[in-house]
């Protein structure tokens, strides 16, 4: 009685038991027969069918994934100084265009800027005239090459100066039409138009009027017209059969997506391994954050002549694949090899042939007749 040692009968017992039992299944001999009655199996729910060559998908690799941006697509408008936001001037989901207005700010900083880059040009031109005038007393005689070394330099480090506070300017987005009508008017304008850098869209305006930014502060965030990539995750066996480049159908488009990158690592939570693909067309058939199912069809097995079974009739049992074979007093546990796969079809490369049985319902009642949990006797009667 298996039962004896543990009168109780508790669920940890029992638990302990079929652990037990399943971890001597690799000792147990696959070639042994499983006597099964007909009774038995019409009180078990048995049925089986018999194997044919692979259908049309099978052996499919079924994966999912998750349309994302590239960074490379993605593109911010953000305040170049510390200001004060006047105007927003586009919405989310809104088409722009590269130099569209996105928002207006007013900073007392920019109009320092200003100020200081005035300042700079101002010396600018004093030492030019100083050095124009000490170069021309030199070839006359008058001052000594020292001064006039001395002239030059000064010149140059002020005109350095004046350009280091045009180009930080320059990079705050005031244009050159704004930086020649202040350098003539000498006029300071502490206003500023932010625009978009490309054409896209607005995916996100986080900015709003009143509203006090830092610099570095993010205004908008556009995505680029351009592919979308996807990012899925495949187990360890799929991804043995994946290469880059390797075409993937994807639900809802007529074009399909290349895988550009496989992870050389598995996730330490889920132990898959991380692949990215992207759209070999420019069809509008995906949204960003999309959930999408692709489907990578191998060819390699039906090739060599692979066989295919409901994914059903396939179970592990000490790190390897059996399928239940119909004979005439019962079935047979068979080990198999599987083909990489998903789905309701399992490709099987070796171990099966053409026309055998297997069973694909009331599998758990004849694994526990082959592990000795009781259905074997009950065969016989």
């Amino acid at each position: 009685m298996l039962f004896s040692v543990c009168p109780s009968r508790t669920a940890w017992c029992v638990a302990c038991l079929l652990a037990g039992l399943a971890g001597s299944a690799a000792a147990q001999d696959a070639a042994k027969l499983i006597p099964w009655s007909s009774k038995l199996e019409a009180g078990s729910g048995v049925s089986t069918v018999v194997v044919q060559p692979p259908s049309a998908g099978a052996g499919a690799v079924l994966l999912q994934g998750t349309v994302v941006l590239p960074a490379q697509q993605s593109d911010v408008v953000s305040m170049p100084v510390a200001g004060v936001v006047q105007a927003v001037l586009v919405a989310p989901m809104q088409t722009v265009r590269a130099g569209q207005p996105v928002a207006r700010i007013m900073s007392p900083e920019l109009a320092s800027w200003q100020r200081e880059w005035l300042l700079a040009e101002t010396q600018a031109r004093l030492a030019q005239g100083k050095s124009q005038r000490d170069e021309q007393m030199f070839a006359d005689g008058i001052v000594s090459e020292h001064r006039r070394n001395e002239s030059r330099a000064q010149y140059e480090m002020a005109a350095l100066a004046a350009r280091e506070r045009r180009q930080a300017l320059r990079l705050a987005g005031v244009g050159e039409a704004a930086l020649a009508q202040a350098s003539k008017t000498a006029g300071l304008s502490p206003q500023l138009t932010l625009v978009a850098p490309v054409a896209g869209t607005v995916l996100e305006q986080m900015a709003t009027p009143g509203q006090r930014l830092e610099a570095g502060s993010l205004v908008a965030h556009i995505a680029r017209a351009g592919r979308l990539a996807i990012e899925l995750q495949a187990s360890r066996e799929q991804a043995e059969a994946l290469r880059v480049g390797d075409a993937l159908a994807v639900d809802g488009c007529k074009t399909p997506a290349r895988i550009t990158a496989l992870s050389p690592q598995l996730s330490s939570v889920t132990q898959g391994v991380q692949l990215r693909a992207e759209l070999t067309g420019r069809e509008d058939c995906l949204r960003i954050n999309q959930f999408v199912q692709l489907r990578w069809q191998g060819s390699a097995g039906a090739a060599a002549g692979a066989l295919s079974v409901p994914a059903a009739a396939v179970l592990q049992q000490g790190g390897r694949h059996y399928v239940f074979v119909r004979q005439p007093q019962g079935f047979r546990a068979v080990a198999v090899t599987t083909g990489p796969g998903g789905g309701s079809d399992v490709l099987i490369t070796s171990g099966l042939k053409a026309g055998d049985e297997v069973a694909v319902k009331g599998v758990a009642a004849i694994k526990g007749a082959w592990l000795g949990l009781g259905a074997e006797a009950g065969a016989g009667q």
